[in-house]
Order: C-alpha cells, then sequence, then structure tokens
C-alpha cells in the first residue's frame, strides 16, 4: 500500500505537471507572437501591449515568463542562433575539410534564414546590438570564432594559403554571410545565386591557384545541393 506522502507527492505531480504544460503553451506564444510582430514592423517599432494583444496574455502572465521586451528578445535570438547551428552542423562533418564544410554551412544557414522566419528574425534582432542586448553581440562573436577556427584548420590542410591572416579570413566569411543575407532580403533575390559570387571572390582571396578549380566547383555543386528538413535538422540537433 502507498504511504500517505507518497499519495501527495504524486498528487502534487499531477497538478505541477499540467501547469507546466500551460505555462510552456503561453511562453511559446508570446514568443512567436513577438516574432511575427519583429518581423512584420521591427524590433524598435512594436511595444510590450502589441505582443501581449498578440499573444492573448496577460501583462502579469507576459512578466512571469520574461523579464522585458529584451529578455524576450534574447531567447529568441539564442533559439535562432541555436537553428543555425543546427544547420550548419547537418551538413557538415568534423572529418571532412575544414573549407568544404564552411561552403556548405554557410548555404545551409543562408537557407534556413530564407525560408525560416524565426530563425531570420533571431539574426536580424542579434545584428541590432544597440537596440536589444549583449546577447546579439555574444551570439556574432561566437559564429565569428568559429569561422576562424575553421579557417585556421583549413590552412593546416593545405586548403587556404598559409600566408592568410585566419582571424581576418574568417571575419570576412562571416561578414559576408551576413552582408549577402541584409540584401537579399532587402533585394528579394535568390541567396544561394548571391553567395555563389561571394565565394567566387572569397576563393580567389585565399585559396591555392591549383586548389582554386577544385574550389569554385565545389561551391557550384553547393549551390544547388538540397539542405536538410526541419525534421531532419531537429534529429541532427539532438
Amino acid at each position: 500500500m502507498l504511504s500517505e506522502q507518497t499519495l501527495v507527492r504524486r498528487r502534487g505531480d499531477s497538478v505541477t505537471e499540467p501547469r507546466q504544460a500551460r505555462a510552456e503553451v503561453t511562453r511559446r506564444r508570446i514568443i512567436n507572437a513577438a516574432i511575427e510582430l519583429f518581423a512584420e514592423l521591427g524590433y524598435g517599432e512594436i511595444g510590450l501591449a502589441e505582443i501581449v494583444k498578440r499573444a492573448d496574455v496577460t501583462k502579469g502572465a507576459f512578466y512571469y515568463h520574461f523579464a522585458s521586451k529584451e529578455a524576450l528578445a534574447s531567447v529568441i535570438i539564442e533559439e535562432s542562433s541555436a537553428s543555425a547551428t543546427a544547420a550548419f552542423l547537418g551538413v557538415t562533418s568534423p572529418t571532412a575539410p575544414a573549407l568544404e564544410n564552411i561552403i556548405q554551412g554557410m548555404f545551409a544557414v543562408s537557407r534556413l534564414m530564407a525560408s525560416d522566419v524565426a530563425a531570420n528574425t533571431g539574426r536580424q534582432l542579434a545584428q541590432a546590438l544597440s537596440q536589444v542586448s549583449e546577447t546579439g553581440a555574444r551570439s556574432i562573436g561566437d559564429w565569428t570564432v568559429m569561422f576562424v577556427a575553421e579557417v585556421e584548420r583549413a590552412i593546416s590542410q593545405g586548403d587556404v594559403c598559409d600566408d592568410v591572416d585566419p582571424a581576418e579570413a574568417g571575419e570576412a566569411i562571416w561578414v559576408a554571410m551576413l552582408g549577402s543575407h541584409l540584401l537579399s532580403n532587402a533585394l528579394g533575390d535568390d541567396i544561394d545565386a548571391r553567395l555563389t559570387k561571394v565565394w567566387r571572390v572569397l576563393l580567389r582571396a585565399i585559396v591555392p591557384a591549383e586548389s582554386l578549380t577544385y574550389f569554385l566547383e565545389f561551391v557550384k555543386r553547393a549551390s544547388v545541393r538540397p539542405s536538410p528538413s526541419p525534421r531532419e535538422l531537429t534529429l541532427t540537433a539532438q
């Protein structure tokens, strides 16, 4: 027979779990509402009242989950960065050449940003450093560090000229990707075509002459290779 203490604990668990589930649903509604509004009108144009109205929650419910609009934006940035990381890892391998990883990863992340409103909104918030929080700067800094490390590995593998400064090259690649996203969003053009043009310039600056033809062909193949589906990215992340 179960003890009274065990019964109380189990009854408490049965009450707590539905409450937690409802709280998570409310939290998700707030995040989704904010993403929609930020995507439609921009972060600076949206106040707490609009988010609460779109999410159909009370201000108290909002403040239960988020200390401020800035805190909410930080969560969106973090989720976007996690999605981008999953997209990058979904097409790369630690055993593959580093430069090939960078190329394929850039295309995968760019396709994610072009197709996923939440991921793209988070990236835009990350770039609005003065408006949001240190989360945006940290996210961009983390990606820059990753690109620099991959360039260093590419140099050691002989795929990038050994006189190339890895920090400068890594930052240039990251800036090129951010700039490509910005222009494609503004002009509504094909991000794959834009990235292909960017890589043609970058490769001529950093790749040894004898490897240039190979990597130009690699970019051409990567530009038409389908990226993983959201389900595949989720499985990869797990």
